[in-house]
């Protein structure tokens, strides 16, 4: 089995971030659900340096995204719509686009009380990142 030590073990586990940006996406690419696991809340030291990892890769992630934009965990979905969506340099997916506009449009209870509504309307109105 091989090593991954660039999933962190604990919140402060920097020497596991530091390993992770030195590998290729590709090679790392199954273990995406883990990774996004640090970004339930972006005061864990372990989260800013994953989401910078990932953020190039948003929409090869999609699917995972979706698990978390789907799921009940209203900040975890407001920490990876604002840390990680909001910072992409492409055109989100479509499917992406089209989730966030059923959170803004339709808002769960957990979604309004988080600010998850909010954060899914700051990225619709981004032109770069929605067309």
């Amino acid at each position: 089995m091989k090593n991954k030590d660039y999933i962190p073990t604990n919140i402060y586990d920097i020497a596991a971030v530091e390993r992770l940006k030195h590998l290729p996406f590709e090679s790392v690419k199954q273990d995406v659900p883990a990774l996004l696991e640090w970004l339930q809340d972006t005061h864990w030291d372990v989260a800013e340096g994953i989401a910078k990892y990932l953020v190039p890769h948003v929409n090869e992630i999609t699917k995972e995204l979706l698990f978390i934009l789907n799921s009940n965990d209203g900040m975890w979905k407001y920490f990876v719509i604002y840390n990680l969506i909001a910072r992409s340099q492409h055109e989100l997916d479509p499917v992406l686009i089209e989730t966030l506009r059923r959170i803004a449009e339709y808002p769960s209870g957990i979604d309004t009380e988080d600010a998850v509504d909010e954060a899914a309307k700051d990225i619709l109105m981004n032109e770069s990142l929605c067309g």
